[in-house]
């Protein structure tokens, strides 16, 4: 029952996306900043916990993956039910952010045939960014400040998953960084992940 306990985290999280949906349709925006929190934590905590019990697979890293991207995809649509004048003045940011993320899995796409399970430091980094953002919109802060966040993480997170994906020699899961996927094509052992 324990060895469950990750994938738990990611149907959680998956079932949160009608949540955000739900709570930003209805305009519940402090509900909406705590749900992005708690979802957020469970992504944090799915693979430490999948990899202390010796559960991390290339299929729950993959749906791992696949259910972030629906979370965040869905957040923002929410942050739109609920403050369409902030998230359309920052559209381009949100355009961006997109547009980076289709350019990746693409060229994972392409490569590999198949989406990228990176789990890089740079991707991590970005999930702070959308976290603390994402809280910042939905509480009715200020979302130039929001928007910079997200902007600064997106750019950092895009370059590095563009260079992974292009340097890596084969598709596997959790590649920290672009610097890691080089030391892979060279035939060097990586370490990949500083703790769990």
């Amino acid at each position: 029952m324990v060895e469950r306990i990750p994938a738990a985290l990611i149907v959680f999280r998956a079932l949160a996306v009608v949540g955000v949906l739900a709570l930003g349709w209805t305009g519940r925006g402090t509900a909406l900043a705590v749900l992005i929190l708690l979802a957020t934590l469970s992504d944090v905590f799915d693979g430490i916990v999948a990899r202390r019990l010796g559960v991390s697979t290339t299929a729950l890293r993959r749906a791992d993956s696949i259910v972030d991207l629906a979370f965040w995809l869905a957040t923002i649509t929410a942050l739109f039910f609920l403050r369409p004048d902030a998230m359309w003045a920052n559209w381009p940011v949100i355009a961006g952010a997109i547009a980076a993320e289709i350019v990746q899995q693409g060229i994972s796409v392409l490569r590999f045939g198949r989406m990228t399970a990176t789990h890089a430091r740079s991707a991590k980094l970005m999930g702070l960014c959308l976290l603390a953002g994402t809280m910042t919109v939905a509480l009715g802060g200020s979302a130039a400040i929001a928007f910079w966040a997200i902007g600064l993480g997106t750019a950092v997170a895009a370059l590095d998953g563009w260079a992974i994906v292009i340097l890596m020699p084969r598709w596997e899961a959790d590649i920290p960084s672009a610097l890691a996927a080089l030391d892979m094509r060279r035939g060097r052992p990586i370490r990949r992940h500083w703790i769990g």
